[in-house]
């Protein structure tokens, strides 16, 4: 699923007004397969929208300053998430705005927990579809910031090569 949320477009009609920006890397969790996933020990209060139904926000606050959002995604009976990183901004943003980062984007959107567990498809918080990135323009690496574990190497993270909107 990470890799089909590339170039989808995420939209918030919040209190600042419409925000919209196109996603360029994302990160995949596999719930508690892995040990940097939130969903690793099992629901929480915090996390139990990890374990509903998939296209559903699961936003929480990073190091006590970062509003981070994920897209809940996985199958019948698992669970799993696909972290926002990096996007570029379409409408809503001042100039020179960077999007380049799972904490700068959720602020830049005004994200906070009260945005956890928003629908995707009907809520003030959306995913659009967009036409998809070609495959050249995908590059798949590790994640970033994870420890190390068994998990920590794999190529779950998915960026579109040459764009803005990357972390750095």
């Amino acid at each position: 699923m990470a890799r089909e949320l590339l170039g989808k477009v995420l939209l918030y009609d919040g209190p600042e007004g419409r925000r919209a920006a196109r996603l360029v890397e994302v990160e995949a969790y596999q719930g508690r397969r892995d040990p940097a996933s939130h969903a690793f020990r099992g629901p929480t209060p915090r996390t139990k929208v990890m374990f509903g139904r998939p296209g559903h926000a699961y936003v929480y606050l990073s190091h006590g300053v970062w509003y981070c959002m994920n897209v809940v995604a996985h199958a019948p009976g698992d669970v799993g998430a696909v972290l926002l990183r990096g996007a570029v901004p379409l409408d809503g943003f001042a100039a020179g705005v960077r999007l380049g980062g799972p904490g700068l984007l959720g602020r830049a959107f005004g994200l906070t927990t009260t945005d956890s567990g928003s629908d995707l498809t009907r809520s003030p918080l959306q995913l659009r579809d967009a036409p998809p990135v070609p495959p050249p323009q995908i590059a798949r690496g590790p994640r970033i910031g994870i420890a190390k574990s068994a998990t920590s190497a794999k190529p779950w993270r998915y960026w579109v090569r040459g764009s803005d909107g990357v972390s750095r």
